[in-house]
């Protein structure tokens, strides 16, 4: 049986939908009939494949979610990319249908089985504002996946996050506000936060910027916010820590800025991949560990940032072709 629930998800990675086929589909996974098998089959999917989307990859995802037949009526309109600029486009869709099949599967197993939930995807180098059912608020950042129902049901208001995003929440003592992001939950009443998890991150943080909300992380740490601070869990290690946040620093990308404090090269390059729709190609074995703070203005372009980084840095020269940053390191 285990076998032939993987060849069916196999199948259906590897191949054109319609909004309804993905959707019976999605809702036959949930069903509790072989669930073991298909969280087997689910896993192996998983672990296969998201390690492999680069950023040129994950930019690609609307129109890959278009090509797989996922309705969102709160995706750009306009095509972003020509097919002429995406390399490796079959392996970059099978790629992505299997993380959105595996993580949509993984994140909202255990709830709106019977609700049809909304995919919304910010493509890199966008940003975007939506309202949910409830009347909450949402700005999301490049590369971000968020999921939400159609209509909340229940007790609760559960979305999940794959990214960053911002939240305003409609305020409903009745029915708390939860964000998941695989180890970590954030409830709230009535509030406004931020969630930074990109799965290429180690770190998940959420912080309170107004208001008071509760986060768990994993099955032991248990945290209550006051307003300026934030919780980091730490996904290798499954540790958590309360500190103050800079606010600023925080909820600069809502206004167009990029600031980084103590992060390495290859971090500050993930960032600006998703940021400015750019892939970085460099050696990784001449990176160091050093870390660096920048504080870059509102809507600085690619160009700038790495002129000032290379005068930072030093010991680097870049050149920028069709959204490819190559960077050369001197000896």
């Amino acid at each position: 049986m285990e076998n032939y629930i993987q060849k069916i998800i196999s199948l259906f990675t590897a191949s054109e939908h319609s909004e309804e086929a993905t959707r019976k589909v999605h809702r036959w996974l949930l069903k509790d009939a072989h669930a073991d098998e298909k969280e087997a089959a689910l896993r192996a999917l998983w672990d296969e494949t998201r390690g492999q989307a680069d950023a040129e990859t994950w930019t690609s995802l609307s129109e890959v979610y278009e090509k797989i037949g996922v309705s969102n009526n709160k995706m750009p309109k306009r095509r972003l990319f020509s097919l002429k600029q995406w390399r490796n486009m079959a392996a970059a869709a099978a790629v992505l249908v299997a993380v959105s099949t595996a993580g949509t599967y993984f994140l909202t197993k255990n709830a709106y089985q019977d609700t049809n939930m909304v995919e919304c995807f910010t493509a890199a180098g966008n940003m975007q504002q939506l309202t949910l059912p409830d009347g909450t608020k949402v700005q999301t950042n490049s590369g971000t996946m968020l999921l939400y129902p159609e209509e909340f049901k229940g007790s609760t208001r559960t979305v999940y996050l794959i990214g960053e995003a911002n939240f305003k929440v409609h305020k409903d003592p009745s029915k708390p506000f939860i964000v998941k992001s695989t180890a970590v939950d954030i409830t709230a009443l009535g509030t406004e936060f931020n969630v930074t998890a990109y799965p290429e991150s180690n770190d998940i943080i959420a912080t309170l910027i107004q208001g008071k909300i509760k986060v768990n992380c994993g099955e032991t740490d248990s945290y209550i916010l006051s307003p300026g601070q934030q919780v980091t869990y730490l996904k290798n290690s499954g540790k958590s820590l309360l500190s103050d946040a800079n606010l600023a620093d925080v909820t600069a990308w809502q206004k167009g800025g990029s600031i980084f404090r103590g992060k390495t090269l290859s971090e500050i390059f993930t960032a600006l991949e998703r940021r400015y729709n750019v892939t970085f190609q460099y050696n990784m074995n001449l990176l160091s560990n050093d870390k660096y703070n920048f504080s870059f203005r509102q809507n600085s372009d690619i160009h700038e940032i790495m002129n000032i980084m290379k005068e930072v840095v030093n010991g680097f020269d870049y050149s920028i072709k069709d959204n490819v940053c190559y960077i050369k390191f001197r000896k």
